[in-house]
């Protein structure tokens, strides 16, 4: 958070987006880290014992529980920071989007975002162009697409069938503010995002 406020004290920015929760299995936080945000009263979750999971599963499963009577449908979880390192934990943030199929998550990086498209819904993307686009795809993962339709794309899809090995829509370019997608199975939806 510091970074985004280079003009006022690092300390000053910490305390002031201090997160309510810090949940993990703690292998990778510094332990003056740890104390800083305690300190603040930030509550520590510490779920060392569960290596079967990824952090980001985790914290999605607490916000999910936290909540109950909240409508998921309206839930919209932005995850910054979650693309752009180590490719396993990238894939393992991907597949979270799958875990989670019923939630809205977003993973967002500093040149794109990403979140899942369900096979179940037909969906209308309406895409901010002062922030988003116009570089696109539309990835299976898992399974391949026997039929995908878009409209909105100067490559759209009539149809098509999409796999790894052949076919993936990728450096496809978003040509107005509404894209529309229906496949047969889920698709991630990617898009380039702009440098403000």
């Amino acid at each position: 958070m510091p970074l985004l406020f280079p003009e006022e004290d690092a300390s000053d920015v910490r305390r002031r987006y201090k997160p309510d929760v810090i949940k993990g299995d703690m292998d990778s936080i510094r332990k003056e880290v740890l104390d800083f945000y305690r300190s603040l009263g930030t509550e520590i979750i510490d779920k060392s014992h569960d290596q079967d999971t990824t952090d980001l599963h985790k914290c999605i499963t607490y916000i999910r529980d936290f909540a109950p009577d909240v409508n998921k449908s309206s839930l919209c979880i932005l995850v910054a920071g979650a693309l752009g390192g180590r490719y396993d934990h990238e894939m393992g943030n991907l597949n979270v989007l799958y875990c989670f199929s019923s939630l809205r998550i977003v993973l967002l990086s500093d040149d794109s975002l990403i979140y899942l498209l369900p096979r179940t819904h037909h969906h209308e993307i309406h895409i901010q162009t002062s922030v988003e686009g116009p570089h696109c795809g539309l990835i299976p993962i898992g399974v391949p697409s026997r039929s995908s339709t878009t409209t909105g794309l100067r490559w759209n899809l009539n149809n098509t069938e999409m796999r790894f090995g052949g076919l993936i829509s990728s450096s496809n370019i978003v040509v107005g503010e509404k894209v529309t997608v229906q496949s047969d199975t889920d698709l991630l939806w990617t898009i380039s995002i702009k440098k403000l």
